[in-house]
């Protein structure tokens, strides 16, 4: 947001998370945009409360970009959506997150989630779709899909042949995209 020259408040769970952030912040600052990061739970925080603690009342867009469930354990804090037990407790927590943060987004403006699959027990669980279908039912309209490819991840760690070598020996997916989800908010 800075890059472009856009206010920004971001909301993230772990202080050591946001104060990274914070500093990467300071390094490109721009004296043009505000760049605020809150230590919070975007799914329980009085969010209308931190925006009119810097005098806004409604965002023009929201962006989430939250764990790919259980994938990778971001803390021990059993708030992190990354240790919720099953399925259906991430995707109900999610949805809390969705409805808690959106609710400050002006009528016919956007918002995007970034989000993956996982592979579990020889299978794919469409994670990304489940998430896309929380908006959807929450009557958001999708307005694109895009795939973002990559070919390096912090678990392949550099070795690509023996990652595909465990894939083809082990009949699992290697996954090399995520997904962001667009949506407008029609009311």
């Amino acid at each position: 947001a800075q890059r472009m020259g856009r206010n920004s408040i971001g909301i993230e769970l772990q202080e050591r998370v946001a104060k990274e952030a914070a500093d990467r912040m300071a390094t490109e600052r721009n004296d043009k945009c505000k760049a605020i990061p809150f230590i919070g739970n975007s799914r329980t925080g009085n969010v209308e409360k931190l925006l009119q603690s810097v005098g806004i009342n409604k965002v023009q867009f929201v962006i989430m970009h939250p764990p790919y469930w259980d994938i990778v354990k971001f803390s021990d804090n059993p708030e992190d959506l990354s240790n919720t037990a099953t399925l259906e407790d991430f995707l109900r927590a999610f949805g809390e997150v969705v409805d808690n943060t959106t609710k400050v987004l002006d009528k016919n403006r956007y918002c995007a989630v970034v989000i993956g699959d996982k592979y579990a027990n020889s299978r794919i669980v469409p994670l990304g779709f489940h998430c896309m279908n929380l908006f959807t039912e929450r009557g958001f309209i999708l307005k694109a899909i895009l795939v973002k490819n990559f070919d390096e991840t912090k678990g392949k760690a550099n070795k690509q042949g023996i990652w595909r070598y465990r894939a083809l020996g082990s009949d699992f997916y290697i996954f090399k995209h995520e997904y962001i989800f667009v949506f407008k908010k029609p009311f």
